[in-house]
């Protein structure tokens, strides 16, 4: 029966595996100190392999409330209902969430994914940063929101706080993202690879000032109206 169930998961079919918990539980086929682990495993991969909304749905009501608190599971909801287009329930799975229990990758996940409803999570975020000001995942999240919005002075300057808070080799990249989008090439280079650095523990490389910045940019030529460099 324990091997069925590995099996099962082994080849994407979570939601079988996880059919089998009461089973595997009650005839002791796999050690107690195991169940919570495969019980999570198996609750992730039938959420994030859920055919439709329909099915996700049925998925989410049946686990135990225990689950649905853990913020792996409630990350694994509210990704598949945002490709699903599920946006309401998206938001709100990770909204209650951390309304009941703060975690910073949660927070940070509420300002990636693509579900639209921007004004309203940007009021979210700030209602929560009132609560959490020192929240590196939360910060990270108000910045892609100010840049969804066009506001990359505000953003730019989020990701900074974000990172002198401990933000994770994301939001370098996210910072780097901003600054080629802008045309600061010599901020970009330098953004992405700190996070690499900071993504393998290396030290990080201070950013240049803005005059140090357009001492070594590269040189452009003319763009068009789409911003494509002509030669």
């Amino acid at each position: 029966m324990a091997l069925r169930a590995q099996a099962l998961a082994d080849s994407g079919r979570h939601d079988e595996a996880y059919g089998m918990l009461g089973a595997l539980r009650k005839s002791d086929a796999v050690p107690a100190a195991e169940l919570p682990r495969l019980e999570s495993r198996w609750a992730r991969g039938a959420l994030a392999n859920a055919a439709d909304g329909n099915v996700l749905a049925a998925h989410w009501d049946a686990m135990p409330a225990t689950l649905r608190q853990d913020p792996a599971i409630v990350a694994a909801y509210a990704e598949r209902a945002a490709a699903l287009h599920w946006d309401d329930a998206a938001a709100r799975a990770i909204e209650q969430s951390l309304d009941a229990h703060w975690d910073d990758s949660l927070a940070a996940l509420y300002g990636r994914l693509s579900i639209g409803r921007l004004d309203e999570r940007a009021s979210r975020i700030e209602r929560w940063l009132a609560q959490h000001p020192g929240s590196p995942g939360l910060l990270t999240s108000r910045a892609r929101l100010q840049y969804a919005h066009g506001d990359w002075p505000g953003a730019e300057a989020s990701l900074h706080d974000a990172i002198d808070r401990g933000a994770s080799s994301d939001t370098w990249e996210l910072l780097g993202d901003g600054y080629a989008a802008n045309g600061e090439d010599a901020r970009a280079r330098i953004a992405y690879a700190n996070a690499l650095r900071s993504a393998r523990g290396d030290g990080l490389v201070e950013l240049p000032t803005t005059s140090q910045a357009q001492r070594f940019a590269t040189p452009r030529g003319p763009v068009d109206t789409n911003g494509t460099t002509l030669q």
